[in-house]
């Protein structure tokens, strides 16, 4: 499989979850990165606030992508398949991820910066809903590149993307 590894693609969730909640660019609208959330967070999941987070923001954005996506035979960041979203569970769970991540999710400009390191793609830009290639391309480590790319923009233009595998070509 030549998917990049699932560190990456947890990374890219977390920071493109953390640039569309309400503080940042309110694509969104969770605040699970919020400076007040650790408040909420930690008596709840004390020993897993972490998780949490990328639980609740990948859930608020997939709702977010699916209505503008549509669900059914279509894939994006914030929905995969399964044995993907498994692994990324698991890694997702990691203290040296979220340590690692720490930096990159305390400013906008910090993770428009990772998101701009992850990617090798330019992109023009683009809104609305993206279709990036087909299924079998969520196993590829360039399609993710391209996703980075089409997000970065997105956030930087204010212009709301939503990339998307599909084998239906829209």
């Amino acid at each position: 499989m030549d998917i990049a590894p699932f560190e990456t693609l947890a990374a890219l969730r977390i920071a493109i979850g953390y640039l569309g909640e309400q503080g940042q660019h309110g694509w969104w609208s969770s605040s699970f990165f919020s400076s007040g959330s650790s408040a909420f967070l930690t008596p709840v999941f004390p020993r897993s606030p972490n998780l949490a987070r990328y639980t609740g923001v990948t859930q608020a954005a997939s709702h977010v992508h699916d209505e503008r996506i549509g669900v059914g035979r279509v894939y994006h960041l914030f929905r995969l398949p399964e044995d993907l979203e498994l692994n990324l569970h698991r890694v997702a769970q990691d203290n040296l991820l979220w340590q690692s991540l720490a930096p990159y999710i305390r400013s906008k400009e910090a993770a428009l910066a990772y998101l701009h390191g992850s990617t090798n793609s330019m992109a023009d830009p683009a809104v609305g809903p993206i279709r990036v290639g087909d299924v079998q391309n969520v196993r590829r480590s360039s399609a993710w590149s391209i996703l980075a790319a089409l997000y970065a923009n997105g956030f930087e233009s204010g212009l709301h993307v939503f990339p998307y595998f599909s084998d239906i070509a829209s």
